[in-house]
């Protein structure tokens, strides 16, 4: 798979994990948050259920998106904890 089909559907995946969990980062962070949350898809579901491990479905996005929804709330409680 191509490294521009990988970034702009990592872009996609992160871009609706923030509107689900509410705020962003931009462009940048959105794609670094799709790409890292696909990851944690394949470990938590399966080597199958990320983009990253192969063809791109509605469900390997899917839960792509699950994952980087994780990945965002785990990031939301370490900069909650850090200001206090």
């Amino acid at each position: 798979m191509g490294i521009l089909i990988v970034l702009l559907v990592g872009i996609l995946v992160g871009w609706l994990a923030s509107a689900l969990v509410g705020g962003g980062g931009g462009l940048i962070f959105d794609m670094a948050a799709g790409i890292v949350g696909a990851l944690i898809a394949g470990w938590l579901f399966g080597g199958g259920a990320s983009f990253l491990s192969g063809n791109i479905t509605v469900t390997s996005i899917a839960l792509s998106v699950v994952g980087a929804v994780i990945l965002l709330l785990v990031v939301s409680l370490i900069r909650r904890a850090s200001w206090r």
